[in-house]
């Protein structure tokens, strides 16, 4: 009688092991599949932002530019709507400061900058400290700055501690595919503050 439970018990630790070592097995193979995943997708947003560049870049060196540079504006206040609620209108260029977007939500006034880049240009500091000097003049809650490409380390250092984000191409593909899957009601903003009134 001992010797059959002394069996059992030493079966079930066999068939335990077996089980543990199958599951480990399974389990890292998910997890390189994710990984893949991960990795496939932020290659599939680094590529999606290199066509929001080619979509939205202005003509350079001539004196009619082919694609109207609020399209770009329009396409982010659009995308952080969508993303954070809220209204959103796009200031219209010249006297607003450095502000491309007022964004308004349950948090409070967001400003935001838009820089629409080749992928090797990076957003240096100086947009940075624009948004971080009008946050602090017209008291809103924070601000950020968007790019097709990224910043650089510089920009990175000087936005630390501030509540500006800096959300580069990758990123801004992914918070465009998640407020597509959020939004169950047609964009709130308007193109320009006379749309406003």
């Amino acid at each position: 009688m001992i010797l059959s439970l002394t069996g059992l018990l030493l079966a079930g630790i066999i068939a335990a092991l077996y089980f543990l070592i199958k599951y480990r097995q399974e389990y890292r193979h998910l997890r390189k599949i994710k990984l893949d995943i991960l990795q496939t997708s932020h290659d599939m947003y680094q590529t999606m932002a290199l066509g929001l560049y080619q979509r939205f870049k202005q003509e350079e060196g001539k004196e009619h530019k082919k694609e109207n540079p609020m399209e770009f504006e329009n396409f982010v206040a659009r995308v952080m709507v969508n993303y954070y609620g809220g209204q959103a209108f796009v200031t219209g260029g010249s006297g607003d400061y450095g502000i491309d977007i007022e964004h308004d939500h349950r948090a409070g006034k967001y400003l935001g900058q838009v820089k629409c880049y080749a992928p090797d240009h990076f957003v240096p500091y100086e947009p940075i400290a624009v948004i971080h000097s009008q946050i602090t003049k017209q008291n809103a809650k924070g601000g950020y700055v968007v790019t097709t490409s990224d910043f650089t380390p510089h920009a990175r250092k000087y936005a630390e501690g501030l509540d500006i984000m800096l959300i580069n191409g990758a990123q801004l593909v992914e918070l465009w595919m998640q407020g597509l899957e959020k939004a169950a009601k047609p964009y709130n903003y308007q193109k320009n503050k006379s749309e406003s009134a």
